[in-house]
């Protein structure tokens, strides 16, 4: 509905999914043999019962940290989640929320430890969506990175879409650039990739085999040091 504005895991997602989702990536803690790593990823989402409200859980093995259990709650102009992160004694406690509808939104996500008492998250954004073209503003890691990015879709038809992330940290002073694009080549058949202003260079394959069934083969390397070996990753992946 062109009145809801979703959640703000949404804001900026379509140019954070095509420029790092799927790439070798690991959790804090995993599984560890010889030279390979490894995590199983599990979400659940629980459909909406009572109007408006669902609910999320994640749990990501071997990292209790990492996992969630969220409740949402959805309605025109307005969208507000609410959950505990962490699968452990200390848990981390979550909220966001979002105003505005599905063309312009503006939201905060906080996140509050009930051990040290304090605010271990606080971020804003704001963000602009449409069929082809979205942007967005945030400002995260208690406001000391500011982060501006688009995304835009050139074919429909073989979802061939470039995107780009400027960051600036103001505690470092450092500022730095992300582009990145994708073309699905063949029917199933995606390939992206993606460069930074600090030399780091990344490239992606998605076969989709079956229905709901993705296998990803991605590969990252840091180009301005010669002696660093290429990061390779092989994911499957079950999307309903």
């Amino acid at each position: 509905m062109a009145y809801r504005p979703s959640f703000y895991l949404e804001i900026g997602r379509k140019a954070r999914d095509l420029l790092y989702r799927d790439y070798t990536e690991q959790p804090p803690m995993h599984y560890h043999y010889g030279c390979c790593d490894w995590s199983y990823d599990l979400a659940l989402r629980l459909g909406e019962h009572v109007p408006g409200i669902s609910a999320v859980l994640r749990f990501i093995l071997p990292d209790p940290l990492s996992s969630k259990v969220e409740l949402r709650y959805l309605r025109d102009f307005l969208g507000i989640t609410a959950g505990v992160e962490g699968m452990t004694t200390n848990p981390v406690m979550s909220f966001s929320g979002v105003i505005g509808s599905s063309v312009v939104s503006l939201g905060t996500d906080l996140a509050f430890d009930t051990i040290l008492r304090s605010f271990t998250k606080c971020n804003a954004g704001l963000s602009f969506s449409s069929p082809i073209v979205s942007a967005s503003l945030t400002l995260e890691d208690k406001g000391d990175t500011a982060k501006a990015s688009c995304f835009g879709l050139i074919n429909p038809l073989t979802s061939t879409a470039i995107a780009a992330e400027l960051k600036h940290n103001f505690s470092q002073n450092e500022t730095s650039l992300t582009l990145g694009a994708q073309h699905e080549v063949v029917p199933l058949t995606v390939i992206k990739a993606r460069a930074d202003s600090t030399g780091k260079v990344g490239a992606l394959f998605q076969h989709q085999l079956v229905s709901k069934i993705f296998l990803t083969l991605a590969g990252d390397v840091d180009i301005m040091e010669l002696k660093s070996s290429p990061t390779i990753g092989l994911s499957l992946a079950l999307r309903p």
